[in-house]
């Protein structure tokens, strides 16, 4: 396997190059070694690029707070599509997450190294995640038990006076959460809306994770809820917002409001709206019936013919179909399933993406979509 290995300097200790190529010799044959960073960055790397040979790739930026490295990185990544199988993106950087999910549609392995704190977004984006094991801190570590073990006994003696009472002197004040789930949930919905006004209903996902964390009751709740961040964000606030991955990245959209209010279709595309009734038609002798007349049954079921799954009399045609397109019998028969018991097609989208995986789950998706569209 060919393999690739771009390091963020700007965001990556030297002390971890070590880790980083031995990662690499694992998967295979390192054909491409390149690390990105301003010249201040770079000068720190200096013993790893002669001990490796890494191709340094010098930016200058044209203020302080610009991303250029991170935009080289990106270039020189996409640059590789087609000449590795595998890359290796040194950072704790969740920027790169966006990139990481384009490389992997294009049939690249993406192995992300990077501190255990890492944004939990550039972990998941990745095929891999690897965490730096700190150098000092294992040497610390021996060293310390070293001088344990040649210490002669009376120095073991326990130290006088108030030593315990130092830890409760240093701890550091920590933020305190609202105490009621509801309480927390409400401060973390608000927070979302917030994020969306300000970006005009759109956020970028790794945007609206860093405020997230920000918040101490996300932290809370989040870990309570014993699930990943975007598996609790969506099951909780799916009323608030929509997530959805394109070439461009990750994203959240805002909701307006929720379909059984509105009466709009779950898919985000605008209501039908109900013809209007002609006015020699409307008998005047009736006025109840012309006020009835935008209740009609008829009116609501166009918005909803494009949100809710086929009706059950076609499944099996819709099975038929799938296998024709390319689908084995026993997939075909389980996407029907998924599609039949999910009351729109959000809710189908989202249990096709868990049961098959991002890629996978969107194309049954859409091909589902097509076929009725088609009928």
């Amino acid at each position: 396997m060919n393999v690739a290995i771009l390091i963020d300097a700007e965001n990556v200790q030297p002390s971890f190059a070590d880790q980083i190529f031995t990662q690499a010799a694992s998967m295979g044959e390192v054909t491409h070694k390149e690390i990105f960073g301003a010249a201040q960055a770079l000068n720190t790397w200096v013993e790893p690029v002669l001990k490796y040979a890494i191709h340094p790739n010098l930016t200058i930026r044209p203020s302080k707070y610009k991303n250029s490295s991170d935009i080289a990185l990106v270039i020189g990544a996409m640059d590789l599509v087609g000449a590795v199988e595998a890359v290796i993106i040194a950072s704790s950087d969740s920027d790169f997450s966006s990139l990481s999910v384009r490389l992997r549609t294009a049939g690249i392995q993406v192995v992300g190294m990077g501190t255990e704190n890492t944004n939990p977004l550039w972990k998941t984006a990745c095929t891999r995640f690897v965490n730096f094991v700190s150098p000092s801190g294992r040497q610390a570590a021996a060293q310390q038990s070293a001088k344990a073990a040649s210490a002669p006994a009376k120095a073991a003696k326990p130290q006088p006076q108030a030593q315990p009472q130092k830890p409760a002197q240093q701890a550091a004040p920590q933020s305190k959460a609202a105490g009621t789930h509801a309480e927390r949930t409400s401060i973390i919905r608000s927070l979302i809306l917030s994020q969306l006004e300000q970006a005009g209903g759109k956020a970028q996902a790794s945007a609206m994770f860093a405020a997230l964390n920000a918040l101490p009751e996300y932290r809370v709740d989040q870990q309570r809820s014993r699930r990943k961040p975007l598996n609790y964000l969506t099951r909780q606030f799916s009323d608030t917002f929509r997530y959805e991955e394109d070439d461009d990245g990750a994203w959240f959209y805002a909701v307006e409001a929720a379909p059984e209010e509105t009466g709009a279709p779950v898919t985000g595309e605008a209501p039908v709206e109900p013809a209007e009734t002609p006015e020699e038609e409307a008998p005047q002798e009736e006025p109840a019936r012309e006020a009835e007349e935008p209740a009609r049954p008829e009116m609501e079921e166009e918005p909803a013919a494009e949100a809710e799954p086929e009706p059950q009399d076609d499944t099996q045609d819709e099975i038929g179909l799938l296998v024709q397109a390319g689908v084995d019998r026993d997939t075909a028969m389980r996407i029907g399933e998924i599609f039949m018991s999910s009351p729109n097609l959000r809710s189908a989208y989202n249990k096709l993406r868990a049961a098959f995986g991002n890629t996978d789950g969107r194309k049954y998706y859409q091909l589902v979509k097509d076929i009725a569209e088609n009928r």
